[in-house]
């Protein structure tokens, strides 16, 4: 709504002026050097006609004024002269001509065909905000040109911004305007007028188009001026006088909280946003004090908007580089540090297959010690003459009878056990037993032997000897099926018929075997025990001799630990920490191929695990394949996971291990006294934690990794620094004055006069 002092018509004159506008059909008058085609519009004072200038054939608009009586004419000569004075900006409506002394008055001004920006918002609902800021600037432009003639808009609104043959806004209608030093009071129309203009005692201000100026954008972006909502307007529908109607008014933008609806449009920004709260700032001194700030202000949002991408380069290539450079770090370090842990662990891994073959080697010098050992107790004459004694008083038949493939009867084992000469032979055994492993030999001189027995011909314990006396006794109980009685490669299956097994020509290493009477995992070397009858030259077995060892009590596994660098230890693997260490496993194929049968964690049990619970410790079919893979005498994993393990209380033992495996081989001499080497199913782990190796490298690793987070922090710091200076360097000038010449210059270009050099030389007050 616009307040018009310039325009009262009484009631009779309106309907007078709308009788005359029914009726208008020709032009009021001619103007020379035009052609009227078609009236434009209408009101209570004149009339609009499109014509076309003759001579240049350019489409005009003439507005005619046929109605004197009641019109203020110095204002409208007032309006007519500040529009010819500030002709030749193009954001402003030019004026080509002015008839004043034609009968009616009229003047001639530019035709623009879009009609106005109001038209605009209300068929579009808002403006994207490129195109609204694209307009806002040009219609800042423009007022800024007419500030610096000196004429005030005083009533600037989307309704008197009209739209050029491209869509460039084109202020109009300055029939409010004032010069800067009037005193004269001028009101706008509500809601683009500033609160402090609704006053007829108002001194006309820059400001206040300051304010119409920020409504208008705000408009533009969000449909409706600010502080119009329908309580407002409301409120000012019930005031009938003017001074109500203004106060009102002022009143109502006092009271409303400050319009943020221009915050919640999609593509806002904090530049922009703070111009129009700065435009629309309910208090004067708030604002801006005059357009030329204001244009500054864009020119300052434009020039920080083209420097955001340069900004965020800045700010995001760096980044993108130290993340690109930490890749490539990581993915350097992680190869490297793959390939180091590699070749270590290879390293480690033919260190460990030298130091199996080294420990296999030491075992089977020690078993080759035990092959001599009980070849030497088998010929000794007295332990010949008792057996054979014993052999004797027994009979045939009843050692026939204790080897039937059904339970031998209760009272045979008992007539055995009551032989005289049996009886010494046990007592024999005994003494032998204490003496080696009391003395020794040069071979196993610290090997703890369990026992020490002889069997008939038919696999019969005749006699035996014990280090720790069993519950139960052995004496008349048959073994053919084991491996020390018959020579094969494993134990044959129990119900074996006897007479198909054929007795050891030569001396043997046992596969493991749980013994009957300690339930522990055993080994036993055994030789035939042989007679030479007077009548031939060739010795005849009658039975076999039988040494057993717990597999824990060899020597080597209970001596031996190895150290990565090559270097042995004799006093076994730490407690807090590993060096390598051997295990023995069962290498025989079958169910039991894989079997642990000494670990270090059965010495720190205290004691071997029972049958069922040893028999749990195997190791994974798939992890054996691979220890087996690499060769034929070498194998070996640095990925060998143990299986104690998995025994809660074997959780030390957990994680990789470098492990090599040797197959263990003896020397074995037969009757015709060569020896033969012979592999046993006895295989040989050294095995070494993985992370003794890997270890240091994880530690390097972490160094260079700590290096390289303070070379990131030195360069961030770098980076920080720089932009602090390219900031204090680069920011925009704090003068208003300095501001105001560039943009003044800027202005003075695009619009093609000396207008913004004015507006600087005579800034508006």
């Amino acid at each position: 709504m616009t307040l018009d002092q310039t325009l009262n018509q009484s009631i009779g004159e309106q309907l007078r002026a709308e009788e005359l506008s029914l009726r208008a059909t020709t032009p009021p008058s001619e103007v020379p050097g035009y052609r009227m085609e078609r009236l434009l519009g209408q009101g209570a004072f004149g009339q609009v006609w499109i014509a076309t200038n003759l001579n240049t054939g350019r489409t005009v608009a003439i507005k005619f004024y046929l109605h004197r009586s009641g019109v203020n004419w110095s204002l409208l000569t007032r309006e007519v002269k500040n529009l010819v004075s500030m002709a030749g900006n193009r954001a402003i409506v030019q004026v080509l001509e002015v008839g004043w002394d034609a009968i009616p008055p009229y003047y001639v001004m530019e035709y623009l065909e879009h009609g106005s920006l109001d038209e605009l918002i209300r068929s579009q609902g808002s403006l994207p905000i490129p195109r609204s800021v694209e307009l806002f600037s040009e219609i800042a432009s423009g007022l800024n040109h007419s500030h610096g003639k000196g004429v005030l808009h005083c009533d600037l609104k989307p309704a008197n911004v009209l739209l050029g043959p491209d869509m460039e806004p084109r202020i109009a209608d300055f029939g409010q305007s004032r010069l800067t030093d009037e005193q004269t009071p001028s009101l706008g129309t509500l809601f683009y007028m500033a609160p402090e203009q609704a006053d007829l005692n108002a001194v006309p201000d820059a400001r206040w188009d300051v304010y119409a100026l920020g409504s208008i954008l705000y408009c533009m972006l969000v449909g409706e001026p600010p502080y119009r909502t329908p309580e407002v307007v409301e409120s000012l529908d019930r005031a009938v006088q003017l001074q109500e109607r203004l106060k009102s008014y002022r009143e109502a933008i006092a009271a409303s909280p400050f319009p943020r609806a221009h915050y919640r449009v999609r593509g806002m920004d904090s530049w922009l946003s703070s111009i129009i709260d700065r435009c629309i700032a309910k208090r004067p001194e708030d604002r801006f004090a005059n357009v030329q700030q204001v244009l500054v202000a864009l020119e300052r949002r434009r020039v920080a908007r083209l420097r955001r991408p340069l900004m965020l380069l800045g700010i995001f290539g760096p980044m993108l580089l130290l993340a690109i450079m930490g890749l490539f770090y990581w993915r350097a370090v992680t190869v490297a540090e793959n390939d180091l842990s590699n070749e270590l662990r290879e390293g480690v891994l033919q260190s460990n297959f030298f130091a199996a073959q080294a420990a296999a080697g030491t075992l089977e010098s020690e078993i080759t010690g035990l092959f001599r050992l009980i070849e030497e107790e088998s010929r000794r004459s007295t332990l010949e003459e008792l057996f054979m004694d014993c052999v004797d008083q027994a009979g045939i038949e009843l050692l026939k009878s204790l080897a039937t493939e059904q339970a031998a009867p209760s009272d045979g084992k008992a007539s055995l056990q009551q032989i005289p000469a049996r009886n010494q032979l046990d007592i024999y055994l005994k003494d032998r037993l204490e003496l080696i492993r009391t003395r020794g030999s040069a071979a196993a001189k610290s090997t703890k032997f369990d026992s020490l027995f002889v069997m008939d011909r038919f696999g019969t314990i005749l006699a035996s000897a014990f280090a720790n006396e069993p519950a139960i006794t052995l004496v008349g109980e048959n073994f053919a099926y084991r491996s020390y009685f018959s020579g094969q490669t494993q134990d044959l299956p129990p119900p074996t018929p006897r007479r198909n097994i054929s007795r050891t020509q030569a001396s043997h290493l046992s596969v493991p075997f749980l013994s009957a009477a300690t339930n522990r995992w055993k080994i036993a070397v055994s030789t035939p025990i042989s007679f030479k009858a007077p009548e031939d030259e060739d010795r005849v077995i009658e039975g076999v001799m039988v040494l057993t060892i717990n597999v824990g009590d060899l020597d080597l596994l209970h001596t031996f630990s190895y150290q990565p660098n090559g270097k042995r230890s004799e006093d076994g693997p730490s407690p807090g920490q590993f060096t390598g260490f051997a295990v023995l496993i069962d290498g025989h194929e079958g169910d039991r191929e894989g079997t642990i049968l000494q670990h270090p964690f059965f010495s720190e049990m205290g004691s071997a695990p029972p049958q069922e619970s040893n028999l749990r410790f195997q190791i994974d079919p798939g992890m054996l394949k691979r220890l087996k893979d690499t060769g034929t005498y070498r194998y070996g994993t640095y990925r060998y996971m143990d299986p104690i393990a998995k025994d809660p209380r074997g959780s030390r033992y957990s994680g990789e291990w470098i492990a090599a495996m040797e197959r263990v081989e003896v020397s074995r001499r037969s009757l015709d006294d060569f020896e033969r080497r012979q592999s046993t199913s006895l295989l040989l782990l050294i095995q070494v934690p993985a992370s003794s190796i890997t270890g240091p490298v994880a530690v390097m690793s972490q160094k260079l990794s700590g290096l390289f987070l303070v070379a990131v922090l030195a360069l961030l710091t770098a980076i920080v620094a720089l932009w602090l200076f390219v900031l204090r360097y680069m920011r925009l000038p704090d003068s208003f004055a300095e501001a105001a010449r560039a943009v003044s210059d800027a202005s003075e270009v695009r619009s093609g006069s000396g207008s913004g050099l004015d507006a600087v030389q005579n800034p508006v007050r």
